[in-house]
C-alpha cells in the first residue's frame, strides 16, 4: 500500500530546522515527506529545477506550507533583469509561492503555517500599506506580506497557524489531520447510509 505523499513547502536555509522536524514528525505518522533537500523530488531534466517541484507539489496528497522571514528564490519564469534588481519592494513570484499556488489549483488539503513574528509585522503592514519607508525586522521582501494577503483571500483550504516552536506545529498538525480523517469517515457512513435507503 503507497504511504500518503505530504508536500514541504518553505523557503531552506532560514526553516531548515523546522523542516526537519516536521519531516520526521510525518515519518514517525506513518507518511511519506516530500522535500527537495531529501532528494524525494523527482527532476526532469529537460525542463528548470522548479517546474518539477510544482509536479511534485500537484500529486501531493497534503501541502504543508511554511512562511518565515524569506519570501525565497524567484521562478526560472521570472525576468531575468528583475533578479538582478531585487529590493525589498519589488514585486515577483517566488518558487515557495508557486509551490502553494499549484497546490491549491489541484484543491491538495493545505495547511499553512506562519512565524509569529511574521504575523505580527504583517498587522504592521495592513495598517501602512501605502508607506514604502517603514524598515521591516523580520522579513526580507515585501512580497511576504503580500503572499499572506492571498493566502487569507483564499475562500478555502487555508487552516493557518502561527508558531513560535515546531513542537507546536505537530500538535496543530495531529489534531488537523485526525479531524479531518474523522470527516471524511462520517461522509463515508453517510454515503452508505443513502445508498442502503435509495436500495
Amino acid at each position: 500500500m503507497a504511504n500518503l505523499r505530504v508536500f514541504i513547502s518553505s523557503t531552506y536555509y532560514d526553516l531548515k530546522h523546522v523542516r526537519s522536524y516536521i519531516s520526521d514528525f510525518i515519518s514517525k505518522m506513518g507518511y511519506e515527506p516530500t522535500l527537495s533537500e531529501k532528494g524525494k523530488i523527482a527532476y526532469d531534466p529537460s525542463s528548470p529545477l522548479d517546474s518539477s517541484c510544482y509536479s511534485d507539489a500537484e500529486a501531493a496528497d497534503m501541502f504543508v506550507l511554511i512562511v518565515g522571514g524569506r519570501y525565497g528564490s524567484a521562478t526560472s519564469e521570472t525576468n531575468s533583469t528583475i533578479i538582478g534588481e531585487l529590493d525589498f519592494y519589488k514585486r515577483y513570484e517566488s518558487v515557495t509561492r508557486k509551490e502553494f499556488e499549484s497546490a491549491n489549483a489541484k484543491n491538495i488539503p493545505t495547511y499553512i503555517l506562519v512565524e509569529k513574528s511574521v504575523m505580527s509585522e504583517y498587522e504592521t503592514f495592513k495598517k501602512n500599506r501605502d508607506n514604502d519607508t517603514i524598515n521591516y525586522a523580520h522579513v526580507d521582501s515585501i512580497n511576504i506580506f503580500h503572499f499572506i494577503d492571498d493566502v487569507l483571500g483564499k475562500g478555502i483550504n487555508n487552516p493557518l497557524f502561527q508558531f513560535e516552536q515546531p513542537q507546536e506545529i505537530e500538535a496543530w498538525l495531529k489534531s488537523q489531520w485526525s479531524g479531518y480523517f474523522k470527516t471524511l469517515l462520517e461522509k463515508k457512513t453517510q454515503s452508505q447510509q443513502l445508498n442502503s435507503l435509495n436500495s
